[in-house]
């Protein structure tokens, strides 16, 4: 009797570890699968033109860091057409104290290269408001979305940010911001 319920443990102790290998496996490979669902996402928003980047970090040129609200402070891609509202602290060429940069225009010189060894792409486009004003942008998105932006003009100082990339599906339409038109 003893041996019986010895073999009977040990059959249930065996087939208990070999399910949990199992689900550690599946996970794994649900995980795998995910990662490269986001990085086919991300590669197609990048391709297609059509991405919001959402800052979360503005860096000081003379060191530090300030949180910013990503719902704020962000730079949206649609095609030709290009929104940047973002908060500035740096150093400024002008008479007026710039706090903020709010720009609604068109994205041209939109140049991509990618590191397919890295997995990166190096994004470089002029924001342009009517041919006045114009914004230099320069984009480094990883592979799982996150990226960092320099965005630089006559009247303001290099300014760097880090955030995160956000496809847009489909057709969608433009942020609408009163006062603004393109």
């Amino acid at each position: 009797m003893k041996k019986l319920f010895i073999i009977i443990i040990s059959l249930l102790v065996m087939s208990s570890c070999s399910t949990t290998k199992e689900a550690r496996s599946t996970k794994a490979e649900t995980r795998i699968q995910k990662k490269a669902i986001e990085q086919a996402i991300v590669k197609n928003a990048v391709e297609s033109k059509r991405y919001i980047i959402k800052f979360d970090r503005l860096f000081y040129n003379f060191g530090g860091m300030a949180e910013l609200i990503p719902r704020a402070n962000y730079l949206i891609i649609d095609g030709e057409k290009a929104i940047l509202s973002t908060a500035y602290v740096g150093r400024q060429y002008d008479i007026k104290p710039i706090a903020a940069i709010n720009m609604r225009g068109r994205a041209a010189d939109y140049a991509v290269t990618d590191n397919l060894n890295k997995g990166t792409y190096d994004i470089k486009l002029k924001v342009i408001n009517q041919g006045t004003v114009s914004f230099s942008v320069v984009i480094n998105i990883g592979k799982n979305g996150t990226c960092s932006a320099s965005v630089s003009s006559l009247k303001i100082d290099n300014v760097r940010y880090s955030g995160y990339l956000i496809p847009i599906p489909g057709n969608t339409i433009m942020v609408n911001d009163p006062g603004n038109s393109i």
